[in-house]
């Protein structure tokens, strides 16, 4: 080979990336920066996005739970005032699977004993549902609502850590 080919290839050769490596240099440093940041920033925004979505099944029962509660207090005159107020609890709960919200049984007090049929104006109807959540941390295992629940084929394994509640005096 004439040694004007060989000197312009080695200068060729030399001036590709990574031809030539020196020590302490500092190209490439904020790649491997981020390659280290990146899954802590990806647990931190699946943290939010859930946290979001289960903050909003919280006002969307909380909803649901007080519009049961306003028909089981207007409903009073009716045959059956509490599957009233769980059909409009269920029918307000939108978004949420009306299939896996556990009805609480609604607690009288007052003078009209604890039966639907026998209220009285002036008594206080509690009205309670709660609904399964599933906060386990990717890769982790980790769940975040530690309480097991669930009936059935309905959610065994999800943890019921969304919870509301409302009175209502009757009328």
């Amino acid at each position: 080979m004439k040694r004007s080919i060989k000197n312009a290839l080695r200068t060729t050769l030399g001036q590709l990336p990574g031809a030539r490596i020196r020590a302490f240099r500092e190209e490439g440093s904020s790649l491997n920066e981020f390659a280290m940041v990146l899954p802590l920033l990806g647990m931190v925004l699946t943290g939010i996005i859930w946290g979001g979505i289960t903050f909003y099944d919280y006002v969307t029962l909380a909803d649901a739970v007080a519009v049961g509660a306003r028909t089981l207090a207007t409903s009073r005159g009716t045959t059956d005032p509490c599957t009233l107020a769980n059909t409009a609890l269920t029918n307000a709960a939108t978004n949420l699977r009306t299939a896996q919200i556990t009805i609480a049984a609604e607690s009288f007090q007052g003078s009209g004993g604890s039966s639907c049929t026998a209220l009285q104006p002036g008594d206080a109807g509690t009205v309670s549902a709660t609904y399964p959540c599933n906060m386990t941390i990717p890769f982790a295992g980790i769940n975040l609502c530690p309480i097991k629940g669930g009936s059935g084929t309905s959610c065994p394994d999800s943890a019921y850590c969304i919870q509301a509640s409302a009175t209502a005096r009757i009328e």
